[in-house]
């Protein structure tokens, strides 16, 4: 499991020098084994010639942490966001972008990353994370609908006492393009599937003039959130094919 890093670099970078003296003395470890460190020692070098100055606390704990529990796209993300990468490896980091702190919170926690009934959750997670950094300008305005996911009773009671809707796509972009008045968007995994309630309210909102789709997956999300947004602003002609 990824855990914060507890100490500086000075203190890193002296345990590696001490071990591969160790390892070059013979001297075994205390499971009676080498102390292998070959492959540390190696990220560490490739992390030091790529930057002009000493790797950060954060680049080091990220070089060392074990990421075997980590989908490759989380990975991809910690080794080039710093920021994801500072509050995954270090104690109280608050960061300004809610969508980083969580990525950095299921970072920490791949039990709760992997959980099945917040698969959904992290879908979205990262599509507005995605967003907020491929699309600083539009992300402002682009919000997310309270429906789906997984929730106590107690809670989904109380969402629909404050005005929660049954089937509501999960995702409005308020974003007046080509003939449409906004985007809605909803939110599946590779398994899920559209409700009738869903389908009734999609047809209802398109009707309206809104351009309204339901995609499967990160990868078809964002792609028709990407077309949606490369539409000229409310020229009143240009369509897509949902």
């Amino acid at each position: 499991m990824a855990k914060g890093a507890r100490f500086g670099n000075d203190f890193l970078f002296k345990q590696v020098e001490k071990r591969k003296k160790w390892k070059r003395k013979g001297v075994k470890a205390g499971h009676g084994g080498d102390f292998n460190i070959d492959a540390p020692i190696a990220e560490l070098n490739r992390i030091s010639a790529s930057v002009m100055t000493p790797p950060t606390a954060a680049q080091v704990s990220t070089a060392l942490m074990d990421t075997s529990e980590l989908p490759n796209w989380l990975v991809a993300i910690l080794k080039r966001d710093s920021e994801v990468a500072r509050a995954a490896t270090q104690k109280k980091v608050t960061l300004e972008s809610p969508h980083k702190q969580r990525l950095a919170q299921g970072i920490k926690t791949p039990k709760e990353l992997n959980d099945t009934k917040l698969a959904e959750h992290w879908l979205q997670v990262r599509l507005f994370y995605t967003i907020e950094v491929q699309y600083p300008n539009e992300y402002e305005f682009v919000f997310a609908i309270p429906n789906g996911g997984y929730r106590t009773p107690r809670a989904a009671s109380l969402m629909k006492y404050e005005g929660q809707k049954k089937g509501t796509p999960d995702v409005f972009i308020p974003i007046p393009k080509g003939i449409y008045h906004g985007m809605f968007l909803e939110v599946k995994t590779d398994k899920g599937t559209v409700s009738k309630e869903q389908k009734d309210k999609m047809e209802r909102y398109q009707k309206m003039g809104y351009y309204v789709v339901a995609a499967k997956g990160f990868d078809a999300c964002m792609e028709q959130l990407t077309n949606y947004l490369a539409l000229p602003s409310f020229d009143n002609k240009t369509t897509l094919a949902a």
